[in-house]
């Protein structure tokens, strides 16, 4: 009977390879487990973004539609006249009062929703003859409209968290100033974005109330004063106003076209197959190429038509105003540094660089004018860096783009 018990009592201890089945099942268990649950946190975090994005568009649509009622009347009469006075300091005359409508619409558009600081600052402080800005500006680089709307109210409220009761103009001004130092130029667009979505009160259309987005979507990542619209991963969205160079990559350069040019290409402008097909990555129902008529000819391509004017009356003015013979050059105010490509599609595009962080196109901010490779307007980069945007540099920047939420790609829901 002792002998019985004493067996019953012998305990086994498990064996080396039983422990290392044991730990090989539980680190599966936890791999899957982690898999799934980043996989989760991945996927809440692009339906965040989706709906930032979305709520973003929602509001930009609603600005744009009522800029388009409000632009008429008078105040296209006194637009009309601005562009006039601005084409006379470049000797332009003999626009058509047709083109000079046309150029008005986008000129105030640009102004209402800029996307870069220069626009805006240019046009409110326009500078005198020796290129200083007239009048003098609150912050230097800062147009007086965003520092008088966002970045004087936040210096004023640093001011007074840090115990200074009633600060002084010029202290806030010198605070402000100090924030802009650590400005982000990646940021520019997003805060320019907010800006004209919660700041702005023009054309008798009132700012909207910023409490509709939350602190999650609206942050003041480069600490320069100026809240930007983010993503769920914390990075500013993009802004890309007139992305007329992701639809055309390579169109003529400088685009001036003339008709008694026989070796001028702009009239043979086409859009590759690989243009559109990287475009609607980010282009929800882009239009298809043109199919050729039982005639032999090709209708138009829709994407080289201007939306703002959809018969061509700018372009043909830039045609006949070309500078030759002693005509003026349409071309030194219309083009690509101060607009967009001409006879290109354009919409605005808000565009997170999603899970992955690659942007896929050159930033929206050009940080040199000097070598403007036209981010401005959505350019791919240039990934051979040969100064021609190719087939490969298609090809390699669509892995980038593929994940990017933007207003206008199937991902979120967009529609032209």
């Amino acid at each position: 009977m002792g002998r019985t018990l004493h067996n019953i009592n012998i305990r086994r201890g498990f064996t080396l390879l039983e422990l290392l089945i044991v730990i090989s099942i539980i680190a599966i268990l936890m791999g899957l487990s982690m898999s799934v649950m980043f996989g989760l946190t991945e996927q809440a975090e692009v339906e965040a973004t989706v709906v930032t994005v979305r709520k973003v568009d929602g509001v930009l649509q609603q600005r744009i539609e009522a800029f388009q009622r409000a632009l008429k009347g008078n105040r296209l009469e006194a637009a009309m006249s601005i562009v006039r006075a601005k084409l006379a300091q470049r000797q332009i005359f003999g626009v058509r009062e047709e083109v000079l409508e046309v150029l008005a619409r986008k000129r105030a558009f640009r102004y209402e929703f800029p996307q870069r600081m220069v626009e805006r600052y240019v046009e409110e402080h326009p500078p005198d003859g020796n290129g200083n800005p007239t009048p003098a500006p609150q912050v230097t680089g800062m147009a007086d409209s965003v520092y008088l709307a966002i970045a004087a109210p936040y210096a004023r409220q640093q001011l007074e968290s840090e115990g200074v009761a009633s600060p002084s103009a010029s202290a806030v001004a010198q605070r402000a100033a100090l924030n802009w130092t650590r400005h982000d130029p990646a940021t520019e667009s997003a805060e320019l974005l907010y800006f004209a979505l919660t700041a702005t009160a023009s054309y008798g259309v009132g700012a909207v109330d910023s409490d509709r987005f939350t602190t999650r979507e609206v942050v003041d990542s480069d600490e320069d004063g100026l809240p930007e619209f983010v993503d769920a991963w914390g990075n500013p969205l993009r802004y890309y106003r007139w992305p007329t160079r992701l639809i055309d990559s390579d169109p003529p350069v400088p685009f001036q076209p003339d008709l008694s040019d026989k070796n001028d290409v702009t009239d043979r402008r086409l859009i590759a197959g690989l243009e559109r097909e990287t475009a609607n990555l980010l282009f929800r129902g882009l239009s298809p190429p043109p199919l050729s008529m039982p005639n032999g000819a090709t209708p138009r391509d829709l994407l080289l038509i201007d939306p703002d004017d959809p018969v061509g009356r700018l372009y043909s003015e830039m045609e006949r105003l070309n500078g030759a013979n002693g005509q003026p050059l349409l071309a030194a105010e219309f083009n690509e540094a101060n607009y967009h490509t001409p006879e290109t599609y354009h919409t605005p595009l808000v565009v997170s660089a999603g899970p992955d962080g690659d942007l896929g196109l050159l930033e929206p901010v050009v940080t040199d004018p000097s070598t403007n490779t036209f981010g401005n307007l959505a350019s791919i980069p240039d990934m051979n860096n040969d100064t021609l945007f190719d087939a490969n540099d298609h090809l390699l920047v669509r892995d980038q783009l593929v994940d990017n939420i933007t207003n206008r790609n199937r991902r979120a829901g967009g529609r032209r």
